[in-house]
């Protein structure tokens, strides 16, 4: 993740905080409902943010471990109190994506939503094959991500002048790193939109046998 997105995100993580509990609680709530958790799980949330989709899952893991990770060292200090006032053992790092401080077939369940469109195309690629490496062989992703950004002119000048290589002109979560990274999409289901013309979708990915 290109180190001025951090900054932004370092900058406004009180903002963006604020903005998920207005807007993402029905997201969150899908989100759980298709993890299916049965509460003994160790799960990851990447991208975790001021962590609130953490809290609603550190409700249901009576038995499990909720760990989350986030490049943007503000958005964790405001994870970490949120965590502390509820009275919640969260498991909190500082950190990248493309290169995750976790071992291999650690996890049960890994959470991403709307992380994807700051990463560039190689960062993506990247990420997915983390999430393959720390994932248990029955685990599950489950991922809340932008579609392709609309075809009007403004938004195809904005892509022209300041992709680059972001990845976004390849899609926000391009299809192709799915299969070629190692999973499979066991469900799919569209989301809301946001800003009437950002659709969204939801993913259940698993991993491909041997």
């Amino acid at each position: 993740m290109k180190y001025s997105i951090t900054k932004i995100l370092n900058f406004g993580a009180g903002i963006y905080s604020k903005w998920v509990e207005r807007n993402l609680g029905a997201v969150y709530n899908k989100i759980i409902e298709l993890a299916d958790l049965n509460g003994n799980e160790k799960a990851l949330d990447i991208g975790c943010g001021s962590g609130n989709l953490d809290l609603m899952i550190a409700k249901i893991l009576d038995k499990g471990l909720i760990y989350g990770i986030d490049a943007a060292p503000k958005m964790i200090e405001i994870a970490k109190r949120k965590a502390k006032e509820e009275s919640y053992k969260i498991d909190y790092k500082i950190g990248n994506s493309s290169k995750l401080p976790y071992e291999n077939n650690e996890f049960d369940i890994v959470f991403t939503y709307l992380m994807f469109h700051h990463l560039n195309y190689e960062e993506k690629s990247q990420t997915i094959k983390e999430i393959f490496r720390i994932l248990k062989q029955n685990g599950r992703y489950i991922c809340f991500e932008f579609g392709k950004f609309p075809g009007d002119i403004f938004h195809k000048t904005f892509l022209k002048l300041s992709s680059g290589n972001s990845g976004l002109i390849h899609g926000l979560y391009p299809a192709e790193l799915i299969e070629k990274n190692g999973f499979y999409i066991e469900k799919q289901i569209e989301g809301p939109s946001f800003w009437k013309h950002h659709h969204t979708t939801y993913k259940i990915l698993m991993k491909r046998g041997d």
